[in-house]
């Protein structure tokens, strides 16, 4: 199995030299220009090329149990403060296994793990056996991005009022619970402002309107 595994990451990592010259590299040998920094969970089905083809260069990848802001602060302002990157974007997605652990109880986690996901109190409401458990699992991502969206708009307060940050909140939807497809990366949140008609009306994104998915879950 081990075997098997380390020969995949040869082969595909040949395969990578070989597609890509001394030009595709040389931009970025000694400096990094990322236009984005990308807050999102450590689920290996969460990956920066669902927003990108080619993310290298591009997206300033921050991940961590939850996608959360708090426990990863330092990595967020490295992109935001010294990277400058225009977008600082959360991405929640479908199925979140922190989610679910805080919802069903995590006392038997071990203590590292507990400490990341003991600081979602205050984003997420634990499961009250009254309702559909998936359901409010999808609840309690749209939460817990809002969550992190807010505490991310007061820490740049200056800088989205300048005009040289953008905070996004978005929901990586491979369980098509939008119903605009597998994988749709759906908006949901800009800067603090939840209503659907005013993100949409938005400068920068009313030229993109019947493209753009903009949308809520709570």
């Amino acid at each position: 199995m081990i075997s098997q595994l380390l020969k995949k990451i040869i082969d595909d990592n040949n395969r990578f030299v070989e597609k890509h010259n001394d030009g595709y590299f040389s931009p970025h040998m000694t400096s990094q220009h990322p236009q984005i920094t990308l807050v999102s969970c450590s689920d290996s089905r969460v990956q920066p090329h669902v927003l990108l083809d080619d993310p290298i260069d591009q997206i300033f990848t921050v991940e961590n149990i939850g996608n959360q802001i708090t426990s990863a602060q330092g990595s967020v302002d490295y992109g935001v403060l010294h990277l400058h990157t225009p977008i600082l974007l959360v991405l929640g997605h479908s199925d979140c296994g922190d989610i679910k652990a805080f919802m069903k109880g995590y006392d038997g986690e071990p203590e590292a793990i507990k400490n990341e996901i003991d600081t979602l109190k205050g984003a997420v409401l634990p499961f009250d056996n009254k309702g559909s458990f998936e359901e409010e699992v999808l609840g309690n991502v749209q939460r817990n991005v809002d969550y992190q969206v807010d505490i991310a708009a007061k820490r740049y307060e200056i800088l989205i009022d300048k005009g040289s940050l953008t905070v996004i909140g978005a929901i990586y939807d491979f369980l098509n619970t939008f119903a605009r497809g597998h994988g749709r990366v759906v908006i949901t949140n800009i800067n603090g402002i939840k209503e659907p008609e005013r993100m949409r009306d938005m400068p920068f994104i009313k030229g993109m309107r019947d493209q753009i998915s903009i949308a809520r879950l709570v």
